[in-house]
């Protein structure tokens, strides 16, 4: 799976800073792959409300990857915390470190920390760069929409797993 070992741990109120910079590094530098420098920079500007971007980590059942011996957060992965159908929220991993398994290995993890709390269906809205991970992760795409974010229309995709 991951060829990157990394420590795994839930997301604190004191990672809110440290993943919302890896968020819009993210979206910054890996979003023009997929989207419009628009698009990307509309992405980006999610991470620039504080507030709704702890809410965003905090309310989900958000876990950080860390990057062993010294704790750097490598990536996190988030999802609804209640019932059989749960939503992932969240996807994300350091631009350096993306295509090399660490984001399907923390998607693993994720999905099986919320089966052993009782889950059996998961969704999300996967974006161009994401969905091949959700796909190899047993997610079947159900629908493609353009949708606006931030102003800026975007494509998404729905994938569904049961």
């Amino acid at each position: 799976m991951s060829q990157i070992p990394f420590d795994w741990r839930p997301a604190t109120g004191a990672d809110v800073s440290v993943l919302a910079a890896l968020y819009r590094d993210a979206a910054l530098r890996l979003g023009p792959l997929v989207y419009t420098p628009e698009q990307a920079r509309a992405w980006a500007s999610s991470a620039e409300d504080a507030p709704a971007f702890r809410a965003y980590v905090l309310r989900a059942d958000t876990w950080v990857a860390e990057r062993l011996g010294d704790g750097r957060a490598l990536g996190f992965c988030g999802v609804s915390r209640d019932g059989e159908s749960r939503e992932v929220h969240s996807l994300y991993v350091t631009p350096a470190l993306t295509r090399r398994g660490l984001g399907a290995a923390m998607l693993q993890r994720t999905l099986q920390r919320a089966e052993q709390e009782g889950a059996t269906r998961f969704a999300a809205w996967a974006t161009p760069f994401s969905r091949p991970v959700f796909l190899a992760a047993g997610f079947a795409l159900t629908q493609t929409v353009q949708a606006p974010f931030a102003g800026v229309m975007f494509e998404r995709h729905r994938v569904e797993r049961a």
